[in-house]
């Protein structure tokens, strides 16, 4: 795939991103919505959102979406997973390990 570290670049941002949510979201429980608006967790987001939405745009030019658009949600799904073992304490349990290891397998399909 073209722009490899582009794409896990986007990818980083991606998962950067929603962790960043969760831990505003966390914050910020019984808070009126108005400081949601002010959080400077969820300036980040948007921030890191913005910028993988930047990059997406310059990985989906250089390749097929065929697979380039798998290879993103696919990253992203397993990135996350693992992230939120080592910044949420959450756990992974066989399924999710079993589903993680399945989205690996068709990526490397997909990218031949």
């Amino acid at each position: 795939m073209l722009g490899l570290g582009l794409a896990c670049a986007a990818i980083l941002c991606n998962v950067m991103a929603q962790l960043a949510i969760k831990f505003a979201g966390n914050s910020l429980i019984g808070q009126p919505l108005f400081d949601y608006f002010f959080s400077p967790l969820i300036v980040l987001a948007v921030a890191l959102y913005g910028a993988s939405f930047i990059l997406t745009v310059k990985v989906y030019a250089l390749n097929d979406l065929s697979t380039a658009a798998p290879f993103m949600a696919g990253g992203s799904f397993v990135l996350v997973s693992v992230a939120s073992v080592f910044f949420l304490s959450e756990v992974i349990t066989v399924s999710k390990f079993v589903g993680m290891g399945l989205i690996i397998t068709g990526l490397f399909f997909l990218s031949r």
